[in-house]
């Protein structure tokens, strides 16, 4: 369909409530002025929660690099998606080439920008991160169907600075389907603001007009920015309406007022530079008092050779001169008389006082510079740090560990030969010390207990699978093969004899009756809670394969198979899991190396070398966790559950339990003088408590 019967109503939302600067957000729109509007029109949305000046210039970059290259290819006669390519070539290589020269290294976890493209009932899109989106596809009965559109666009689980905008989603857009996306922060709002309803039932102006004054009356502190698209029909008419023609005006772009703030802080930056570059000044000052005194010196030597030579003037070998000279009665090889060489040596005395003065002077003024901008520049350092200490009060971690890097980062260039200023930056840099040893949230723990503890000579990884009911832990001991049941109020085991199987069990979960253990050869083992009774029950596998772990979720069984690089979902029937099927649907997902499953109506997949994806419906969704001191380098296990707010690790690498929370933010890290290989774990909803397999032990942790 071409635009001539369709075309877009475009609205956008800003409310400004934050309190302080923490983000840098904006809808920035490029399209052609002309009316009616030929050509593509291009959106850039940016969430980017930090306000250093990198992340301004980064957005200048890439706004930059869309206009350019879409006022190049909007004439083009060729496919949308061959155009829109074409446009996210050049805006990778924009962004590559920033990069490379940008001192300040990106941490692209706090970038989000997405480019959107609408054209000839087509809409293309790509970007990095995630924005809150809700896509509402027009239904044949005049209804509507809800996606997550822009969640759709597969991203890597790090963002390559090379090629930023990895990947493209390109398709039709019909009339009436209609297309909100705005910053994160309203993902928690989208049912409070009737999002979905208000979109469906009106006109995209005055949705926008309403959710803006419904944000406005909630006085939240936080920015809020979003764009709302609508494709809609225009009828056809036979008489043609005269356009108004418009006074020519300057045309603002959307980076007009940018670029004006570059130049009015570059003019500011002149004037200031001292004291915004102190670490600068302090560099050049040397330079600048060896110029001088060069100069100086210089120009004393002449004086002193003028004084030497008694006053004679130098000899003049063109005999015409010399006659004239003579004529004149000048004085031609003649000694000046007593009188001319007390009045040069009181000039040379005089000369030489002034430039020592003026050394002196230049000399104190240059020292005083140097002192200001030394005290300038750690005073900046000082700032840093009560900044992060600040944001660790309010739990802004992110922001608190790049103000640590910066105040680290100058007093490392400041010069400290003075004992003074070696006692000012050493008492600075312990303190930045504690803020980091902060960050990392260690906690140690004392109150540690052995439940059991298996055989002197059983093999390790002897103990495998672990559950907590209430106040009952089951385990299995593959040495003795046993299943122990521990009561934790009595501490009393009873060991229950494990029927002859194949594999080794990978894994435990708690069923409605019973107690699932899982093999790796794919065998399942039940054991009632009651009758304390074990029978092996049926487990259809679509392939024969080997599993690393396995889950009971919703009466559904979920495994984990690396080497078919799929997790494989079978349902509860007739006492047995039957019917299987692929739950991963995601295209170019990798769980190589993947080792534990965990799942609270999201999907999380562990793998040893630490890192976590997250699945929703079977697509994979973009996630990460916090950077930690230090890095989380090998892994074991994981636990969650619908009802916690937790991700708990097993670190044996570190011998160290990490606690996130299910937005990716650490938590704590726990540490205990008696933990030697922890390898797998399960805690209750409340956090409280977490039963460990250390080793080949059981210990039971109760957490502060």
């Amino acid at each position: 369909m071409s635009d001539e019967s369709q075309q877009f109503r475009i609205a956008e939302i800003e409310v400004a409530k934050s309190l302080s600067e923490e983000a840098i957000v904006g809808v920035f729109r490029f399209e052609n002025p002309s009316r009616p509007r030929q050509g593509p029109t291009l959106l850039v949305l940016a969430d980017i929660h930090s306000t250093l000046y990198a992340y301004e210039r980064l957005l200048d970059v890439i706004n930059a690099a869309a206009e350019q290259t879409r006022l190049l290819v909007s004439q083009v006669d060729q496919d949308p998606l061959a155009r829109f390519e074409k446009l996210v070539e050049r805006l990778n290589e924009a962004v590559a080439r920033f990069v490379r020269e940008e001192a300040i290294p990106l941490q692209w976890g706090r970038v989000n920008i997405f480019i959107i493209e609408l054209s000839e009932g087509h809409l293309c899109f790509t970007g990095t991160g995630k924005l809150m989106n809700i896509f509402l596809q027009k239904q044949a009965d005049n209804g509507f169907k809800q996606f997550d559109l822009l969640g759709s666009l597969e991203q890597p689980v790090q963002s390559d600075p090379e090629k930023l905008f990895a990947s493209i989603v390109c398709g039709d857009i019909g009339i009436g389907d209609v297309l909100i996306a705005g910053t994160q922060n309203l993902e928690r709002l989208r049912g409070d603001l009737r999002l979905a309803d208000r979109l469906s039932t009106l006109p995209p102006v005055t949705a926008a007009m309403e959710i803006q004054q419904d944000l406005e009356k909630r006085n939240i502190p936080d920015d809020f920015v979003a764009v709302i698209v609508a494709s809609y029909e225009v009828k056809p008419s036979n008489a043609q309406l005269p356009l108004r023609l418009e006074e020519d005006a300057p045309k603002e772009t959307p980076t007009s007022s940018i670029t004006r703030l570059r130049e009015t802080e570059a003019e500011a930056t002149q004037h200031l530079s001292p004291v915004i570059s102190p670490v600068e000044k302090l560099q050049d000052t040397g330079a600048k008092l060896k110029d001088i005194g060069g100069k100086a010196k210089e120009t004393f030597v002449r004086l002193l050779q003028s004084l030497k030579r008694g006053g004679r003037q130098t000899p003049i070998n063109d005999p015409v001169a010399v006659a004239s000279l003579r004529g004149l009665n000048a004085g031609y090889k003649a000694r000046l008389t007593t009188k001319h060489k007390l009045m040069i040596s009181g000039g040379v005395i005089l000369a030489a006082g002034v430039i020592g003065g003026t050394l002196w002077l230049n000399h104190s003024k240059q020292v005083a510079a140097e002192v200001a901008a030394w005290n300038s520049a750690y005073d900046s350092a000082v700032d840093n740090r009560n900044r992060a200490e600040s944001d660790l009060v309010y739990g802004n971690e992110l922001r608190a560990r790049t103000e640590i890097e910066q105040s680290e980062k100058i007093l490392s260039s400041l010069p400290v030969i003075q004992a003074d200023r070696q006692a000012k930056v050493t008492k600075l840099t312990q303190e930045l010390k504690i803020l980091r040893e902060r960050l990392k949230k260690v906690v140690n723990l004392d109150n540690v207990t052995e439940l059991y503890s298996a055989g002197a000579g059983a093999p390790d990884g002897s103990l495998a699978g672990v559950v907590l009911v209430k106040d009952m832990v089951y385990t299995a001991d593959q040495s003795s093969k046993e299943i122990l049941k521990i009561n934790l109020a009595t501490r009393e085991a009873k060991r229950i004899a494990l029927p002859t199987v194949t594999g080794q069990i990978v894994a435990a979960a708690e069923g409605k009756d019973s107690i699932l253990f899982m093999t790796s050869e794919g065998k399942l083992l039940a054991l009632n809670k009651s009758t304390d009774l074990v029978k092996t029950i049926p487990w259809q596998h679509t392939k024969t394969s080997s599993t690393q772990d396995a889950v009971l979720y919703a009466n559904k069984l979920y495994r984990l198979d690396t080497q078919n690089n799929q997790i494989w979902r079978a349902i509860n029937s007739g006492g047995g899991f039957v019917s299987e099927v692929p739950y991963i649907k995601a295209a170019n997902v990798s769980i190589a190396g993947a080792i534990s499953l965990a799942i609270d109506s999201n999907v999380y997949v562990l793998k040893n070398d630490g890192q976590l994806l997250e699945f929703l419906s079977g697509g994979q969704v973009s996630f990460g966790l916090t950077a930690i001191d230090p890095p989380l380098r090998a892994a074991s296990s994981l636990w969650t559950s619908a009802d916690s707010p937790l991700l708990i690790i097993a670190d044996p690498a570190d011998k160290r339990i990490l606690v996130y929370e299910k937005n990716g933010a650490l938590k704590a890290q726990y540490v205990s003088s008696q933990f030697r290989e922890p390898r797998d774990l399960f805690s209750d909803d409340t956090g409280k408590r977490i039963i460990l397999i250390d080793g080949n032990r059981l210990l039971l942790i109760p957490l502060p």
